[in-house]
């Protein structure tokens, strides 16, 4: 594990501790993500610019995204 990832760990830990002493429910993993870091980027974007990047001209498969 590298020390950022045990960082992180550590700080799911203490916070999930915490939750549970003071009876507070669990965030959304949406509410997470809007608390992300600023490079966050979410799944479906990435998606997104993958077919974007791989020359994918077919505007059906990416039309619902947008």
């Amino acid at each position: 594990m590298s020390l950022l990832s045990q960082s992180l760990h550590q700080a799911q830990r203490v916070i999930g501790v915490t939750a549970k002493a003071w009876g507070v429910a669990p965030a959304s993993a949406h509410a997470i993500a809007r608390r992300a870091h600023h490079g966050y980027v979410p799944v479906r974007a990435l998606r997104r610019l993958g077919l974007a990047a791989s020359g994918s001209t077919a505007s059906s498969s990416i039309a619902h995204s947008w």
